[in-house]
């Protein structure tokens, strides 16, 4: 009796956790790649790795279906070398049977977090981070946490879990305030600078919206009209829990020249905020030393406006998104330095 011996053929993929591009490196255009978030790049000269890793099947395939995508393609001349490369030497390329690791269900997160990460789960992490904080302090002091803007006048708020409930006319306007700007920026919490050694921290403060970091970059700029307030620009001081009238004061129609979407939603006699949200950079800078961390920012402003947003809705004024504006424009009009203190969002509430 003839038994016939099944062959067994490798599947393989590319690394579910692969990231390719091309980046300016040391003022040269070059090739990156990159499956781990824990090692820095491969940094690769020659452009036909780019042109073999995109042709493949976005699926499992085996070596000799990879060698004829690659023929096809103009490659046929490199395969072996290309081959040996991407298993063996670089590991782009995996079985399929090989084990996932993190990357199950989280490839594309793991893969764009390609710069040197602490996994904060490992006990050894924490005193790597100790170091680099330490090296940080001794070289810069941290920003401080709070925004101090010249101003010419001080509206203090209550704090939002100070106000009582309604009564039968709903919030006064001062209640509704404190609870749009303390309840979105205001200080929940203060942490002190510390140094237990088991984790080193600078001074933080916890707010209503989350932060990476707990650096709550983003800072509010209000352009107000309201009843019993001088109309004009504001900025909340989380230090103070207060709407300080700004030395500085545009003239409304600056501002609707910066941002062109204004002047349509200024119209009408009821309350307006003008709210331009300017990110503090230098807070998430002294703590995420790389530009990928510029994520962390923005999240932080979408956070912002989302609560902005919805507090607003619960209150009975609306939130209507302001695009198109002029950033270098506003700062020139508000006095922010443009580089420091961006603004990264802007809208308008009204009622």
């Amino acid at each position: 009796m003839h038994t016939t011996t099944p062959v067994h053929t490798t599947m393989f993929r590319r690394h579910p956790a692969l990231l390719a591009a091309v980046e300016e490196v040391s003022g040269q255009r070059r090739i990156t790649v990159s499956t781990h978030d824990g090692q820095p790049p491969l940094l690769v000269d020659d452009p036909r790795l780019l042109a073999a890793l995109s042709v493949l099947p976005p699926d499992a395939f085996t070596q000799a279906q990879a060698f004829k995508v690659w023929a096809d393609a103009g490659l046929g001349d490199v395969t072996e070398p290309l081959w040996t490369y991407c298993v063996t030497a670089a590991g782009l390329l995996v079985t399929v049977a090989a084990p996932a690791g993190p990357y199950r269900h989280d490839a594309y997160h793991q893969a764009t977090r390609a710069y040197p990460f602490l996994d904060m789960g490992r006990a050894e992490a924490f005193d790597t981070d100790n170091a680099l904080m330490r090296d940080y302090l001794a070289a810069d002091a941290y920003p401080p946490v709070y925004a101090d803007l010249p101003r010419r006048q001080r509206w203090p708020l209550a704090k939002a879990d100070q106000v009582t409930d309604p009564g039968p006319g709903g919030y006064r306007l001062a209640e509704q305030l404190a609870l749009l700007f303390d309840g979105t920026f205001g200080e929940r919490r203060r942490l002190d600078p510390s140094d237990t050694g088991t984790y080193l921290q600078v001074e933080l403060i916890f707010k209503a919206v989350p932060s990476g970091g707990a650096r709550h970059p983003t800072e509010a700029l209000v352009w107000l009209r309201a009843d019993g307030m001088p109309e004009g620009l504001y900025h909340y001081s989380v230090r103070a829990n207060a709407l300080d009238l700004l030395d500085v004061q545009p003239d409304p129609a600056a501002l609707a020249d910066a941002c062109p979407a204004l002047p349509a939603l200024m119209d009408g006699p009821g309350p307006l905020a003008v709210v331009m949200l300017a990110s503090a950079v230098e807070r998430p800078m002294w703590r995420y030393r790389d530009a990928r961390s510029a994520r962390a920012v923005l999240v932080d402003v979408g956070h912002v406006v989302q609560h902005l947003a919805e507090a607003g809705a619960w209150l009975g004024w609306t939130w209507t998104d302001l695009p198109g504006y002029d950033g270098q424009a506003l700062a020139d009009h508000t006095g922010l330095d443009a580089a420091s203190m961006p603004v990264l969002a802007m809208g308008v509430l009204t009622r």
